[in-house]
């Protein structure tokens, strides 16, 4: 009776041939689970990427490109004809498009270090070009007077200034801007150092006429209606001159100096377009637009990334609209 329970026993007792058997399909059916969640996964990124790509594929293609011109000082080794090409970025506030702008320049004026000589410029200021006589006019600060260069020049000539820092009529004091007046055929600068605008004839490059009296003014320009308008650093404002007035109507700015949209930092050069929209480059890397009569701007350009793309400058000081 024993005996023939322990045969049962023994029977039913998996042996460790079995135990081993049992471990190898376990073993299977676990890498088997693996496999098909790798699987899933690899799938998954798979479709992820196929969905994905097309639509960024459509975004490249709605990228805004913008070409510009830039005004540079380089070392006196610098050859006049070295070109150069840079990428900066930045977000459009009116369509929230990601733009790239890409800068293919040429150095048209200078770049033989700095200098009074004729083939010298001394930190530029703004710049006017003259299509029609195929000139550019820069303002020279630091040499304190108003320079034409022909394009494809070689040197530049004195068209205003030049006789040294001072007040007198005949003398600039750190120029900052210019402009012209076609209707008048006069260069309108803005004569920063001596706190006023005055007007230099293209005929008559001795002397000048005080227009504008006390203001510290950064940029000038002027509409088709032969009105200026000059960007003012001590009341963060641009303001609108009408022919024949001395005393100017703030169109722009004039609330104090912070970042809310009815005020300006600080505003440097301006431009007008035929809507008489102003456009005000100022600090905190921003382009700002004011629409005429408007009581705030709107921000049209700012610095993307502001630790990381340091091209795009925290001060942007020049700035021409191009209505593409």
């Amino acid at each position: 009776m024993n005996d023939n329970f322990h045969s049962i026993n023994d029977e039913i007792t998996p042996t460790s041939t079995d135990q081993s058997r049992i471990s190898f399909i376990n073993i299977l059916k676990r890498k088997k689970i693996v496999w098909i969640t790798i699987g899933v996964i690899l799938i998954l990124i798979i479709l992820s990427i196929s969905i994905s790509l097309p639509i960024i594929m459509k975004k490249k293609k709605n990228t805004l490109q913008i070409t510009a011109i830039a005004t540079t000082t380089t070392t006196a080794a610098a050859a006049a004809a070295a070109r150069t090409t840079e990428e900066f970025s930045f977000t459009s506030m009116s369509n929230n498009n990601y733009l790239e702008w890409r800068l293919n320049f040429s150095i048209v004026a200078g770049g033989n270090g700095r200098g009074d000589g004729l083939e010298h410029i001394n930190s530029p200021g703004g710049i006017y070009i003259d299509d029609e006589k195929q000139t550019i006019y820069i303002a020279d600060t630091y040499s304190h007077r108003i320079v034409e260069w022909k394009f494809g020049g070689k040197i530049g000539k004195i068209v205003a200034g030049g006789k040294g820092q001072g007040n007198e009529i005949n003398q600039l004091n750190n120029p900052s801007d210019v402009t012209v007046d076609k209707k008048n055929d006069s260069l309108i600068i803005c004569d920063h150092g001596n706190e006023r605008v005055v007007q230099w004839s293209r005929q008559n490059q001795t002397s000048s006429e005080i227009i504008i009296q006390n203001i510290k003014c950064n940029g000038v320009t002027i509409d088709d209606n032969g009105d200026l308008y000059v960007s003012e650093g001590e009341t963060h404002s641009v303001k609108q001159f009408k022919q024949g007035e001395a005393k100017g109507t703030t169109v722009a700015g004039g609330n104090g100096f912070e970042e809310d949209p009815n005020q300006l930092h600080d505003p440097c050069y301006i431009y007008v377009d035929k809507q008489y929209s102003i456009y005000v480059s100022n600090k905190y890397a921003r382009v700002i637009k004011w629409i005429k009569n408007a009581k705030e701007g709107i921000i049209i350009a700012k610095k993307l990334i502001p630790d990381i793309i340091h091209s795009w400058p925290s001060y942007p000081t020049g700035m021409i609209v191009d209505h593409f």
